[in-house]
């Protein structure tokens, strides 16, 4: 079954047909972890990540957003409160959290704003979602997973090299960039059939081999 897809360069996907923006490891609450700890992290990160998923909403018609796993980075924090706030703002959007190793808040406090807790969440019959990455995708199934954080190396006319988030698509998974600022890449390898999209300002674009 064909559907349409479109891979934003804020860092998640949009599936129109079914109204539903898919982001991946936002890891929020990391800047005041780190901080806690005597390591300096950016304090404005948290605005500018909450702004652009904001936009996102405003410019789409979104009914359901699938946070693919690490929504919040570690134990409760302030930053939590933001969350809340932006929450509240979006009453009539359901907001849905495919569990992954970062997601360690009690299951009380996501259900008290309004997150739906799942292992794994079906978007269409040929289309699920979930943290990691697996190998027992159905026949016909796209598997749309986050986890990796994947990036990639493009080269300009001048040589230099850039490391780039990037949308990488092989088989029957697509993983997504981590959409928090306070993430790292991880560099995926050359193989057969994958299609990379790295994300360059402000557009997504296809790389082409050779």
């Amino acid at each position: 079954m064909d559907t349409n897809f479109t891979l934003l360069p804020e860092r998640a996907l949009l599936v129109p047909d079914y109204h539903t923006l898919v982001v991946a490891d936002w890891h929020l609450g990391k800047g005041t972890h780190f901080r806690k700890a005597g390591i300096f992290m950016p304090s404005a990160s948290v605005d500018n990540d909450v702004l652009r998923i904001q936009l996102l909403l405003d410019s789409h018609a979104v009914h359901t957003v699938v946070f693919l796993g690490d929504l919040f980075h570690s134990d409760l924090n302030s930053e939590w409160h933001v969350f809340e706030r932006f929450r509240a703002a979006n009453p009539s959007i359901r907001f849905i959290l495919t569990r992954g190793n970062h997601d360690i808040l009690p299951d009380d406090i996501l259900e008290n704003a309004a997150v739906d807790i799942m292992p794994s969440y079906s978007i269409a019959p040929h289309i699920y979602c979930s943290h990691h990455p697996t190998d027992g995708t159905v026949a016909g199934q796209l598997h749309i997973a986050g986890h990796v954080h994947p990036g990639c190396l493009v080269s300009n006319a001048g040589r230099q090299m850039y490391r780039l988030p990037c949308f990488y698509h092989h088989g029957q998974t697509l993983l997504l960039p981590a959409f928090g600022t306070l993430t790292g890449l991880h560099l995926m390898p050359h193989r057969s059939g994958a299609r990379v999209y790295p994300i360059v300002g402000g557009n997504v674009w296809e790389l082409k081999k050779g």
